[in-house]
């Protein structure tokens, strides 16, 4: 009773907890003699950190414009540059758009300037910030994180040297890098994943297995995905990880040819086939297809697979097709930095690769607390814990996918 009423009590408090999972914001500049003009752009949902902070209503847009006035700011010459009131532009649904201006006492291309950038950091820890400038040859990209809030946005010109330009692309590398990680650290639906794997695993053969078939999916998709070749359904591929999220956690829960398994395995498609209707009736962000694909491929892996040898043989498939999902997830970070052509190869190879450096830090972190655990509560009491962990990913499972296939 106690674990079903932590359930519950998860299943209720998973908005308010990982409402904020992924926060991020995106900004262009422009230079215009000594002015620097500003187009800061976040999601609505993502604003919604700012409402606490008022004691009274106040239209979200406002509370924006001023959380940016007293967050950003831009400097010449150590000199701050005076700043014009924020200004709200027309935006698309779901987003907010809040243009400011700054004005320097000389040319900002000559001269240089820099900005101090302390929005949503202080709220959101995890938050990213994206900023480029829009009428810049070399194409940069500033990425402004709780660490690193001053970017030098251009150098003056007197200190401007000839090998800039030959190091901008390692820069952006690094720089892509450091966002991979810090990405896949706060993105808590792929890290529950990723101990959703460890967790299945019987062997660390099993996990490296699992690891590589997860490495490869997310990384094929987030290369087509990255350069244009394919443009997934965004709404859909969300829903699609908080699925696999929780089919992972189901079958260490319910092992396949345990006496449940292919009771839960026909009751959970029959429910997808009875949820088509939802689609039906304009109430579900997926298409009719999409459910009666959910009820085809539950009912088929539960009739398939009906022992735990022949689930191990069929995880690396299993891992690799759900790495694909999560790929065009990660995926949404450089779609909606709207890379430049010069910048996609840098950017594509350092984002990959910080996401493994994180899923691998993860995963070698996990390990070692399950044979710590081993060594000092002994195999039983550690395999109570790996299944109360995945009751508890099986329910956030749940609860993402729910929350993102209905309206």
């Amino acid at each position: 009773m106690r674990l079903i009423a932590a359930v519950i009590l998860l299943w209720l408090c998973a908005s308010a907890a990982f409402a904020h999972s992924a926060s991020r914001s995106f900004s262009s500049w422009q230079e215009d003699g000594h002015n620097v003009r500003v187009t800061f752009s976040i999601d609505q949902v993502q604003a919604t950190l700012l409402i606490p902070l008022q004691e009274h209503e106040t239209a979200l847009q406002t509370l924006l414009a001023g959380h940016l006035a007293a967050s950003l700011k831009v400097y010449q010459n150590k000199i701050a540059c005076p700043v014009s009131l924020p200004t709200p532009l027309p935006s698309a649904s779901g987003s907010l758009r809040i243009q400011i201006v700054f004005t320097c006492q000389s040319d900002v291309q000559t001269k240089g300037w820099r900005v101090h950038n302390n929005a949503f950091f202080d709220l959101a820890s995890t938050h990213i910030h994206i900023a480029q400038i829009d009428n810049d040859t070399e194409a940069r990209e500033f990425i402004f994180t709780n660490a690193h809030r001053i970017h030098i946005m251009r150098a003056a010109a007197s200190n401007i040297k000839d090998s800039d330009a030959e190091n901008s692309f390692w820069a952006n590398f690094t720089i892509y890098i450091q966002l991979g990680i810090t990405h896949i650290l706060s993105g808590f639906d792929h890290l529950a994943f990723v101990i959703a794997l460890v967790l299945l695993a019987r062997s660390h053969k099993d996990v490296a297995l699992l690891v590589t078939g997860f490495t490869l999916g997310h990384s094929l998709t987030l290369s087509l995905a990255a350069l244009g070749y394919i443009h997934p359904d965004g709404p859909a591929i969300e829903a699609l990880i908080g699925f696999s999220i929780a089919f992972v956690a189901m079958e260490v829960l319910v092992p396949p040819g345990s006496h449940d398994w292919h009771r839960a395995t026909t009751l959970l498609a029959g429910m997808f086939l009875l949820l088509t209707g939802t689609a039906l009736s304009g109430h579900s962000t997926l298409m009719p297809l999409a459910w009666v694909g959910f009820a085809l491929f539950v009912y088929s892996y539960g009739r398939l697979v009906t022992s735990t040898q022949m689930a191990l043989r069929a995880s690396f498939v299993l891992t690799t097709a759900f790495g694909l999902v999560h790929g065009a997830g990660f995926a949404s970070v450089l779609f909606e930095a709207e890379l430049p052509a010069g910048q996609r190869l840098s950017a594509l190879g350092g984002f990959n690769i910080g996401v493994e450096v994180g899923q691998l830090a993860v995963v070698l972190l996990l390990l070692i607390l399950i044979a710590l655990s081993t060594r000092v509560l002994g195999q039983a009491k550690t395999r109570q814990g790996q299944i109360l962990a995945s009751t508890v990913i099986f329910a956030l499972g749940i609860y993402w996918f729910s929350s993102r296939a209905f309206m």
